[in-house]
């Protein structure tokens, strides 16, 4: 059986401010890897004690997606990691996987853009993307990356994050989906954080089950259904002017607003992506 982590890192334990999020928070930073990697390592831990797992892949998907201490690592997991340009990584958050994988799981998310008392919340790009809607409903993080899992016929058996977090996943994936809840948004920069003693336990043992549950056939995988119209607002009209210009296929339809028709999610939130990567004009050092 092989299991496909995707590992964000606003969501994880003890995280609640930016200078824990970027290398130029220096120590914080630092601290806030070690945490990180924790969590993700608990999920890796859980998946292999059920013996029936035989790989686990794990892709970065914060910032510059270079944040989790490999060495942390057993010797069973791989760990993808490198910048989060287009070109690079078409589908930002998600690389490296493929129809061969049975399980996904989402470590350290966050809620998406414009959640009340949401923890760090936005969505793929806090200084461009105002809201993201994909058929019509509002998509953060967790359903977008569900949605790409789900076109590769991978179901989503884990999430981990806070509890703002933790609701939206349930109202995106249902409420079969096994969550391990890391802490308690109080605000934005502010929450009531569980320590590692009790979070490791509680995401191992998350993983653990829904490995087994994966095994009895419980979760399926999230599809979104074809033709796709994937909608992206920005916060302001410049940031829409680029994204047309740098992105193909993308048709503008309001001052701030863009969007994609196409048949695959795949190629919607590509597309998107692109335009978001592009709108920032002079490429973020994260996107590098």
């Amino acid at each position: 059986m092989k299991v496909f982590i995707c590992a964000d890192m606003e969501g994880a334990t003890g995280i609640v401010h930016r200078d824990q999020l970027v290398p130029e928070g220096g120590p914080a930073y630092a601290a806030g890897c070690k945490l990180l990697t924790g969590d993700v390592v608990a999920a890796i831990q859980g998946a292999l004690s059920t013996g029936r797992v035989t790989d686990v892949v794990v892709s970065e998907g914060h910032a510059h997606m270079r944040n989790i201490l490999l060495e942390e690592f057993p010797a069973e997991a791989r760990l993808v990691r490198g910048p989060a340009l287009w070109t690079n990584k078409p589908y930002c958050q998600i690389a490296g996987l493929d129809e061969t994988f049975d399980l996904a799981m989402f470590i350290g998310f966050h809620s998406r853009a414009g959640t009340p008392r949401g923890l760090l919340s936005h969505t793929w790009a806090g200084a461009i993307v105002h809201a993201l809607t994909v058929n019509g409903r509002i998509f953060g993080e967790t359903a977008i990356n569900a949605a790409l899992c789900g076109a590769f016929g991978v179901p989503v058996g884990l999430v981990s994050g806070a509890d703002d977090l933790v609701a939206e996943a349930r109202a995106d994936l249902g409420d079969a989906l096994e969550v391990a809840q890391t802490k308690r948004a109080l605000g934005f920069n502010i929450a009531e954080c569980l320590s590692p003693k009790a979070t490791w336990p509680l995401i191992e043992a998350a993983a653990t089950r829904a490995v087994e549950r994966r095994i009895a056939g419980a979760f399926t995988p999230f599809v979104v259904t074809s033709p796709v119209v994937a909608e992206l607002e920005t916060h302001r009209r410049e940031m829409a002017d680029r994204m047309m210009l740098a992105a193909p296929g993308l048709e503008r339809v309001g001052e701030r607003r863009v969007r994609i028709e196409t048949a695959d999610v795949r190629d919607a939130l590509s597309g998107l992506w692109r335009g978001v990567a592009e709108a920032f004009h002079e490429p973020s050092a994260w996107l590098r």
